[in-house]
């Protein structure tokens, strides 16, 4: 628990604050919740592999029969360069297409499954409690940056459609417990988790 608290603190306050304004969560909202500030605050702050992508906001919702999903808006990475003040902006749509090769977008795929894998493994027990046939599922939205100028939106760069997906991750309930109880090691764990990309 102590090696985790640094994501936990925003967590306890924002909740402290939702009751304070007399806002009631239930056991399953109040979960929700910690879970999504801290999966957020957890890949905002990840110091393993650095990942390729920012990490923006997260959205939790819960359908009744079918579990709970995260929404993680994940845009790519800028890509840093020695002129237009360090950070590649608008202008050379080619560096964006060479930088983001299959084979690096694979690396990237990788780096937000390693990351998420060792969050629910370090976090297991903070996740709700579902019914046993519901499932939880993190969908990583991932697109160009939105780059503004003169406080306006420009429009996507040729070739950002290529860039553009979501990557699903799912696990059931049943997996989840197993976990907690120690019938999986996280090795294990994690060869359950079902990935996607759409």
């Amino acid at each position: 628990m102590v090696k985790n608290s640094k994501y936990l603190l925003l967590t306890v306050g924002l909740l402290l604050s939702h009751y304070m304004s007399g806002q009631a969560f239930n056991a399953l909202n109040r979960d929700m919740e910690i879970s999504r500030v801290t999966l957020e605050n957890y890949l905002k702050k990840w110091d393993g592999t650095p990942l390729l992508n920012s990490i923006k906001e997260t959205k939790a919702v819960h359908e009744k029969g079918e579990g709970v999903t995260f929404k993680i808006i994940a845009p790519n990475a800028g890509v840093l360069m020695n002129t237009q003040g360090g950070i590649f902006r608008t202008g050379d749509e080619e560096i964006m297409d060479v930088f983001y090769s299959q084979e690096v977008i694979s690396m990237q795929q990788d780096r937000l499954m390693k990351a998420l894998q060792k969050f629910v493994t370090d976090f297991a027990s903070y996740l709700p409690e579902l019914a046993d046939n519901e499932n939880f599922k993190v969908i990583f939205e991932v697109e160009d940056a939105e780059v503004m100028k003169n406080g306006k939106a420009n429009p996507p760069a040729q070739g950002a459609e290529k860039r553009k997906y979501n990557l699903v991750a799912k696990w059931a309930m049943e997996d989840l417990k197993n976990l907690r109880d120690g019938k999986l090691d996280a090795d294990q764990f994690s060869q359950k988790i079902t990935v996607e990309k759409e």
